[in-house]
């Protein structure tokens, strides 16, 4: 009698061991569903600020550094129990990440060509007898031109990463909440924005171009 007692306690502490494993392992993976609904959730509430026609560059390069840390923390977090959303949110967060980069870099190159379009224009009105006058024309023309060529690539780079949204948010599709994810739409208005804003960029370009001053 003696020895049963001591086999059932010993049963009972072994399935209060699976039991509590078991506990503990569902709360591990709720905890860790839970923190890359939260990453997913960030990254898309980044773009839609991205989105907003006051947002500003340092605004949103720091999202996009956000962004990076919370790809960093998802891959470090052991990611089995829930491989499926995991990988989904790889290849969203890497996504989400890449066209705030550029979003950042649009709006800082097209501040800086603006003030640089004042500039030269501002040089063009002066004095062409100065003794630098050509130089100093050829200099901020070029560097125009260059920061012109930069964001024309910027822009080339955020249509083929914003074309390929559509894949890595179905990959998600079925496993999050709609409004947890970025709309087809809204990174469609994200893209032709874009487009239309370098498009207004390159006409007025076109304006300053012509013959080399002499």
């Amino acid at each position: 009698m003696h020895k049963r007692n001591i086999y059932i306690g010993l049963g009972l502490l072994i399935a209060a061991a699976i039991v509590a494993f078991f506990v503990w392992d569902r709360h591990q993976t709720s905890q860790l569903q839970n923190a890359t609904l939260s990453q997913i959730g960030g990254a898309t509430r980044a773009l839609r600020a991205a989105m907003a026609p006051a947002a500003n560059a340092h605004a949103i390069s720091a999202s996009a550094v956000q962004v990076d840390q919370d790809l960093t923390a998802l891959r470090h977090s052991g990611t089995t129990r829930i491989r499926a959303l995991a990988a989904g949110a790889d290849g969203y967060l890497v996504t989400a990440r890449e066209v705030l980069r550029r979003q950042a870099a649009m709006r800082e190159l097209r501040s800086r060509i603006a003030a640089e379009i004042v500039a030269f224009r501002d040089h063009l009105a002066r004095n062409r007898s100065a003794a630098n006058w050509t130089a100093e024309a050829v200099r901020l023309k070029n560097q125009l031109e260059q920061n012109f060529r930069e964001h024309q690539r910027t822009v080339e780079a955020h249509t083929r990463i914003a074309d390929s949204f559509p894949d890595a948010r179905k990959a998600l599709a079925a496993l999050v909440a709609e409004d947890q994810l970025i709309g087809v739409t809204e990174i469609s208005a994200l893209r032709e924005a874009a487009l239309a804003a370098a498009k207004t960029l390159a006409t007025e370009m076109e304006t300053l171009r012509g013959p080399a001053p002499r």
